[in-house]
């Protein structure tokens, strides 16, 4: 199979991860993990990459970085090829230690990249290696919250963002902790889901801009136009994950109840095509996908998610259901405000 060629253009910003073979430690020591960042700090004073963010773990790696001048793949080899050695040198060991080339996304939106910081810095929580991403060792959150910072560690951009999102009147930590530390009411899960579904997705566009500041009319039309894209193929990058959105529907339902819709002579349940629709719209999913998690047959759920982009046009209360539960989606999600 080939290989999916990298978008490492010059000042692209990349969320990259590799892990060790055959789920073995990647790292065993803490000498080992900081060797690792002795290699990227090479490599940032090289002006071949900077880092954003980082997560260190046992068994792999996360890091947020920008690629200056278009070499990541360069910087990535050096480092990780550097570290091979020295790992096996120390060990008297030989054969790879890496499972393969590293992975990376694009990260081409503020959104996602708040969503790409909170969950690197999530990630030893989440693994219960600390109680709080600030304690994290070989993390930088510990940085931005007033940790000693590393001198290949770049830090103005996320702290711009943070002061703009956090108040430019409160201090740099407690700036950054509103804008990347966990907000009441979000879903970690979704969260991980989200970033974990973009990483398997060979889609590049990203919706996000442009979705997150549009008027409801623009909303409407941007989920009409995806609904009719019904032809089984995945339509771009996801919003939000399939269990962020089946919580956002159970939560309507609980709390305004269920809605039904008539289509020639025939009642279809409101949530039922809301599902459907918007697990093609925010999702990314494929019409075999939703009909896979939904337990339907190809052409029901193809049916559904014309059915859905039929009556956002129609019924005007059927909509704002769906806007409320979009919203409601990418709220917890990504801890933004709409």
């Amino acid at each position: 199979m080939a290989r999916r060629p990298r978008r490492d253009a010059p000042d692209s910003w990349h969320h990259v991860v590799n892990r060790a073979i055959a789920k073995r430690p990647y790292f065993e020591t803490r000498s080992d993990k900081r060797y690792f960042l002795s290699r990227l700090a090479v490599e940032v004073r090289a002006g071949r990459i900077e880092v954003h963010a980082f997560s260190l773990m046992t068994t792999h790696f996360h890091l947020l970085v920008r690629s200056p001048v278009g070499e990541l793949s360069e910087a990535m080899r050096r480092a990780q090829c550097a570290y091979s050695r020295h790992f096996n040198r120390l060990r008297r060991r030989d054969g790879p230690l890496i499972r393969a080339r590293y992975f990376s996304k694009r990260v081409d939106s503020e959104p996602y990249l708040r969503a790409v910081v909170r969950y690197i810095d999530e990630n030893a929580v989440r693994a219960g290696v600390a109680s709080a991403s600030d304690e994290h060792e070989f993390g930088s959150a510990r940085a931005y919250m007033g940790g000693r910072r590393p001198p290949w560690l770049t830090t103005h951009a996320l702290q711009e963002m943070a002061q703009k999102l956090g108040g430019s009147k409160r201090g740099a930590e407690a700036a950054y902790l509103v804008a990347f530390g966990p907000r009441s009411g979000e879903d970690v899960e979704s969260l991980r889901e989200l970033v974990e579904s973009r990483m398997r997705s060979a889609r590049e566009l990203d919706p996000l801009e442009d979705l997150v500041g549009s008027t409801p009319r623009q909303v409407r039309q941007w989920m009409r136009r995806k609904a009719a894209l019904a032809d089984g193929m995945e339509i771009g990058l996801p919003v939000c994950g399939p269990a962020g959105l089946r919580k956002a529907i159970e939560r309507e339902l609980i709390q305004n109840g269920e809605w039904l819709l008539e289509s020639d002579g025939q009642c279809w349940r409101g949530s039922e095509l809301t599902r459907a629709g918007l697990s093609r719209s925010l999702c990314g999913l494929s019409l075999a996908q939703i009909a896979e998690l939904s337990g339907l047959s190809f052409w029901r759920a193809r049916r559904e998610v014309e059915l859905f982009g039929h009556f956002l046009g129609k019924d005007t209360s059927h909509f704002e259901r769906v806007d409320r539960v979009a919203r409601a989606a990418l709220s917890a999600t990504l801890a933004l405000e709409f």
